[in-house]
């Protein structure tokens, strides 16, 4: 939904402003996900003047096929790439991330660290 969503548990990112139009991102998400845990990405984007958080999220699939790990101390990098290797969604200059996290065991969740997005211009 436009709202926060039903989840229990996520992260939404500050409304990010570019300084140019981009058609596309790339994410990279540092995640240790135990083995009965999982989380999914989802964005949204805007042009300037849009209400950004009455638009609704669109859920990105990931690229990378990282198994789950029950190593604390482990970490993977997970890669999603927003609107295709060429970027092929509308211009936008705004755009928010909304990262949910899901599990069977309350006391086995996913830890992330070093959330980077590289925006892709026209």
């Amino acid at each position: 939904t436009a709202s926060r969503g039903s989840a229990a548990s996520k992260h939404l990112t500050k409304i990010v402003t570019l300084a140019n139009d981009a058609v596309g991102l790339r994410v990279f998400i540092e995640a240790q996900r135990p083995s009965d845990s999982y989380f999914s990405l989802y964005f949204r984007t805007g042009t300037d003047g849009e209400i950004l958080i009455n638009k609704t999220w669109t859920l990105e699939p990931e690229e990378t096929n990282n198994p789950s790990d029950d190593d604390n101390e482990t970490f993977r990098e997970y890669a999603y790439l927003i609107g295709g290797p060429g970027g092929e969604l509308p211009n936008f200059t705004q755009f928010q991330l909304k990262i949910v996290m899901q599990s069977t065991n309350q006391a086995n969740v996913p830890l992330f660290r070093n959330l980077r997005v590289i925006a892709m211009g026209t």
